[in-house]
């Protein structure tokens, strides 16, 4: 009888995948990726790809007990009797190849915290990277496992790993390749992996397309059109041997199209896979793809392909949904400073099997003020640095705001020089227009609600009202509907319901520009959107924050001059934000300074940046973080250098959606799932008691009220806040 890997499922009409189709294939394509990384290294690892080929051979070998081959010959879904990795873990422990041993018992749990892994050699009973309640069989069967192995006609790997140190980020990536390659197969087996190849990257032509796009550009003729040229030919021309560079043009001057250049460029002349742009929020994303779709297609491409969109948080590990999965395989991706960032650090398999693809890539982290906490900036820029100076990678660091914390020691002891895509000269004329165009003032006193809505009415308008958090947004944005036109713009609706009111405030900003109408928001747009308000108002946070509003605020400069003002929120029904204590006490410093209308903005956000690391709890944080790297506790670090402090799961809102799924007629695409979703803190799963979709167990539905178009999910939600006040609170 033939030995098996994976079960069948009858009602999918799917037969059960034989051990050697599987082994096989993941080796194979195990293989692959260490190859296409390792092409990208800038020198030879002595053990990389023969820790993955080693791992990929064994990582199943427990599926060949008896027991586990009983169940596999059945439909049934329950977990296997026998903990099918300790075999493999245990072959590879007693052959010495220890980074292939913890790839393997990593290719399920994810990293693991290895201090408390190697202390189990001291503990009478137990065994580093083993099931100490089954390893004493394990150990008994061991060799009739090898022989089913070998009899199944897999041999073993030619090349012999060597221990020689790897760094943290190395330890992702061998588990990356070999994670990568199993999700595959089976999402494939299952008939849930994506069609077709990736595209070619065809630097050289999109370069010449992205030229056209820009010459058709040029021709509108504005106030900026001669800073957006100039910024254009700049970045396009610029040197791409420097590892990390930055750019700190101002708001509307082009950086979307001029950065791309440079990294379209880079691609070329260093013969790179992929091109990254990550932004800070998700509704960028559509924005900033409809460009890049609309400027780099070539004729007879689908543009979805040439340019991924990523919009969401949302990771898929299980075998029903390996399938959903976006692996950046594409030519170019848009994706968000927290898939992007939270990648690097990542622990889990799901999240860490795209990371792979980012060795040969060069990436634009706009709006970097705004990509991450101030605390993980040490950290995040010593996994810029290894994959720029040993994995050929490209950095650009881009703002209008930008601070230059590549100069501060307690992020980066070298304090390496970072040069400019653009000459100061631009960059200075840009920044002197932006201190004309607006006034950041701060109030007095603190708000509550009433106070806080009858405020902002008295305001020239229209107004953009940025809140911390989504049920703040949501209350405010509510109560003042009762008494004129709103506005609400949050990730509590889902994209397709987010880029329908993006384009409808557009219009209306141009059909009503001196209108007493509002937006009210959450950060999501104080970066990368074309709006223009007179008047903003932020909630208390970061000084990127409120510098970075001033950029949605009479943003061409038509009028003489417009105000954001800052303030505090005091309220049962507004929520607050536990990430924003430091943020908060820097920008009453730098207003008590003087600092907000009469200093430059590199200045001020350099400034910001500093004092936010000397506050206290920031700078032990930052020690803490380094102390986890150094020490390989892989899971907990993942935790701690998350972007956003919660894990959040995949809720489905759009309901012809959720019935498509429910009946698993036919295929949905990602983007179709992703398009009609939200992401809700996994605290939130069970006290709104969602249930998930079945068959697709991380996959959520939403049972309560859903406004597509003004208050998404807070539509229900704040029914039942208001119900229990001491609870639901979402940020």
């Amino acid at each position: 009888m033939a030995l098996l890997a994976h079960s069948g499922d009858p009602k999918r009409g799917v037969a059960p995948q034989e051990y050697t189709e599987h082994v096989s294939a993941v080796r194979a394509a195990a293989v692959a990726n260490a190859k296409r990384c390792l092409g990208f290294r800038r020198a030879p690892h002595p053990s990389f790809q023969a820790s993955v080929e080693w791992a990929a051979t064994f990582h199943d070998l427990g599926k060949l007990h008896p027991e586990n081959q009983r169940t596999l010959g059945t439909s049934n879904t329950s977990p296997l009797p026998f903990n099918h990795v300790d075999a493999g873990v245990a072959h590879l422990i007693l052959r010495g190849f220890r980074d292939a041993a913890i790839a393997a018992f990593s290719h399920h749990v994810g990293l693991v915290d290895l201090p408390e892994e190697r202390a189990k050699r001291y503990r009478q009973g137990e065994a580093p990277f083993r099931d100490n309640e089954i390893s004493p069989l394990v150990d008994h069967v061991l060799p009739d496992l090898l022989k089913r192995h070998r009899a199944a006609g897999i041999a073993d790997p030619s090349e012999l790993p060597s221990n020689v140190p790897v760094t943290g980020l190395e330890s992702r990536l061998i588990l990356s390749c070999l994670v990568d390659a199993d999700h595959s197969d089976t999402a494939r087996h299952y008939d849930s992996a994506p069609e077709g190849e990736p595209l070619a990257g065809r630097w050289s032509e999109r370069l010449d397309a992205l030229d056209r796009y820009i010459e058709t550009l040029s021709q509108r003729h504005s106030a900026r059109t001669a800073l957006r040229s100039a910024v254009y030919r700049e970045c396009r021309a610029a040197d791409t041997s420097q590892l990390i560079t930055a750019c700190d043009s101002p708001v509307g001057s082009g950086k979307t199209t001029a950065v791309m250049a440079y990294l379209l460029k880079a691609a070329l002349d260093l013969d790179l896979r992929h091109v990254f742009v990550v932004l800070p929020f998700t509704n960028l994303i559509d924005q900033s793809v409809n460009v890049y779709r609309s400027a780099l297609s070539l004729p007879g491409e689908d543009p979805e392909e040439v340019v991924a969109a990523h919009h969401h948080l949302a990771e898929f590990g299980s075998r029903e949904a390996r399938g959903l999965s976006i692996c950046w395989r594409s030519p170019v991706i848009v994706t968000t400073a927290v898939q992007f960032f939270e990648t690097l650090s990542a622990a889990g398999t799901a999240k860490l099997r795209k990371l792979h693809e980012l060795p040969g890539s060069a990436a634009f982290i706009d709006e970097a003020h705004a990509a991450a906490p101030v605390y993980l900036w040490p950290f995040l820029w010593r996994q810029m640095e290894e994959l720029a100076e040993s994995w050929r990678c490209r950095f650009v660091l881009g703002s209008g705001s930008l601070a230059r914390f590549w100069e501060n020691p307690r992020i980066n002891p070298k304090r390496p020089a970072v040069p400019m895509l653009v000459p100061p000269l631009l960059a200075s004329q840009g920044d002197l227009a932006e201190r004309r165009r607006v006034e950041f003032r701060a109030c007095d006193q603190p708000f509550d609600l009433p106070a806080l809505a009858g405020f902002v009415r008295s305001q020239p308008g229209p107004s953009v009202v940025v809140m911390n958090t989504v049920q703040s947004a949501a209350v405010l944005a509510r109560r003042l509907r009762d008494v004129t036109d709103v506005f609400h713009l949050s990730t509590a609706l889902a994209p397709q319901d987010r880029g329908r009111i993006v384009a409808a405030v557009r219009r209306r900003l141009q059909d009503d520009p001196n209108g007493p109408w509002f937006l009210i928001a959450t950060s999501c747009v104080e970066a990368g959107l074309e709006f223009d308000f007179a008047t903003g108002f932020r909630e208390r946070s970061r000084a990127a924050g409120l510098v970075q509003l001033g950029g949605r605020v009479n943003r061409h400069g038509a009028r003489a001059q417009s105000v954001v003002w800052d303030f505090v929120a005091v309220d049962p029904m507004f929520a607050p934000h536990p990430d924003f204590e430091a943020g908060r006490s820097v920008v009453q410093k730098l207003f008590e300074a003087g600092a907000w209308n009469s200093w430059d903005t590199t200045r001020l956000m350099t400034t910001a940046l500093e004092w936010e690391l000397m506050e206290r709890g920031i700078e032990e944080r930052v020690s803490s973080i380094q102390a986890l790297a150094d020490a390989g506790r892989f899971a907990t670090l993942a935790k701690e250098t998350r972007v956003i402090s919660a894990a959040t799961k995949t809720v489905v809102v759009d309901p012809e959606l959720c019935t498509a799924l429910r009946g698993r007629r036919s295929k949905v695409p990602l983007r179709t799932l992703l398009a009609g979703s939200v992401q809700l803190w996994s605290n939130k799963i069970g006290r709104f008691r969602l249930e998930p979709v079945p068959g697709l167990p991380e996959v959520y539905s939403w049972d309560y009220e859903y406004d597509p178009s003004f208050l998404g999910i807070m539509q229900g939600a704040l029914r039942l806040i208001e119900g229990d006040r001491d609870g639901y609170i979402l940020i």
